[in-house]
């Protein structure tokens, strides 16, 4: 068994708000890069018992509030926790661990603490040491990131040289990995159930849309399905900062529109705001698309990926408008790193294409957060001329 996973690596992540989705691909797509093999996957998509069973996994956590476990993890953590689980338990099994936290917080990426100790406690082996990033860095967690994966790069390598067949500094081209989209999109002929479902507006045909468009989104929050849903009015927003201060801290206020949940005081509430309708469409038109398009978006089943255990089996489609407006936030949220190294390889403008590449290699990390996260550039302001039609399927990609 163990020697049929021999030369592929086991990416698990656990995210809250999606940057350990983000660093998890960008840990797998380095790695395939290489010539080795990844499965990347939330760790609520995988079975705790087979930990045995794998060769190398590397884990890839965020912590939230003060020290927590974020939702998707905790079933894994409390399976881990069992005290009949023996020190021997994962001997043979290789890890490395890397956190996601913010320094101003007491419990500093105390997640991923808790996870390498409790991995050396059953009998595993890190590979690496455990890898903290830090959001209070100039760049982030990638700060950490980069120097991390080097090391757990060369270490692999000495331990097996065919994790990495040419050594772990040769790396394939990007643009050969690329063209394989992990996404299919199929367009629909309007039929009237859809379009029913598409043009509804009363609150049960908004849930529907909802649910059915987050259950088709490649960076869904884990579990979203089995959690309550209800529809707010903001009815108060009130700055608690002077204008120009450093930061932007409001005071809001939701009634209930929909019939009330029940909750307990430390219950999290999780907001989806809409989306400024005149953005969405200016992103449609500069995509090039059909906003009124029927569609429904499925996971493509690499030949190197586990089973996905919650596959959407959902065959009601969707207005590709609606998609947009309810998965892919392109009015407020900063692109990611990726974003950029992905739009270099459709650059036409020779000066263009060199700043892309230089906003994501390492060098030009802080200067890219200067530029993007710091003055909180949009999809729409980074993204410009014949090469932003890759967005869409960039922002399908990352959730």
């Amino acid at each position: 068994m163990r020697e049929e996973k021999r030369n592929k690596l086991l990416i698990l992540y656990a995210s809250q708000t999606g940057n350990a989705l983000d660093a998890a691909e960008r840990i797998g797509r380095e790695s395939e890069r290489r010539g080795c093999p990844v499965v990347v996957r939330p760790v609520d998509d995988y079975d705790a018992r087979c930990l045995p069973e794998e060769d190398t996994v590397i884990f890839v956590v965020s912590t939230t509030g003060q020290g927590d476990t974020p939702d998707s993890m905790k079933v894994f953590w409390r399976f881990l926790l069992q005290k009949s689980l023996s020190k021997q338990w994962l001997e043979g099994v290789r890890y490395a661990v890397f956190g996601l936290g913010d320094s101003g917080y007491q419990k500093f990426n105390f997640v991923a603490k808790k996870l390498d100790n409790r991995l050396l406690d059953l009998g595993a082996t890190a590979v690496v040491e455990r890898g903290l990033g830090d959001d209070q860095h100039p760049s982030g967690y990638e700060g950490a990131l980069d120097p991390w994966m080097r090391s757990l790069w060369r270490r692999l390598h000495q331990i097996d040289p065919s994790f990495f067949p040419q050594g772990p500094d040769h790396v394939i081209e990007e643009m050969k990995l690329i063209d394989q989209p992990k996404v299919h999109i199929t367009y629909h002929s309007i039929d009237n159930a859809a379009s029913r479902l598409s043009n509804a507006s009363d609150l049960e045909g908004i849930r529907m849309q909802l649910e059915t468009a987050r259950s088709m989104s490649a960076g869904k929050l884990s579990n979203y399905n089995n959690k309550a849903v209800c529809f707010l009015k903001m009815i108060k927003n009130q700055p608690l900062t002077k204008s120009g201060s450093g930061k932007d801290v409001h005071h809001f206020e939701f009634e209930f529109v929909s019939a009330a949940i029940e909750y307990e005081v430390g219950d999290v509430l999780e907001i989806l705001p809409s989306q400024d309708p005149a953005a969405v469409d200016t992103f449609i038109q500069r995509c090039n698309l059909d906003p009124d398009a029927l569609i429904t978006v499925q996971h493509k089943e690499m030949k190197n990926y586990l089973p996905d255990i919650h596959k959407n089996t959902t065959e009601v489609p969707i207005k590709l408008r609606t998609f947009v407006e309810l998965t892919m936030d392109v009015t407020s949220a900063s692109p990611r790193r990726y974003f950029f190294e992905v739009m270099s390889y459709f650059a036409t403008a020779e000066h263009e294409k060199e700043r892309l590449q230089y906003f994501a290699s390492p060098e030009g990390r802080d200067d890219l957060y200067k530029y993007n996260q710091k003055e909180r550039r949009t999809v729409l302001e980074v993204s410009f001329g014949e090469y932003i039609i890759c967005a869409f399927h960039l922002i399908l990609i990352s959730g």
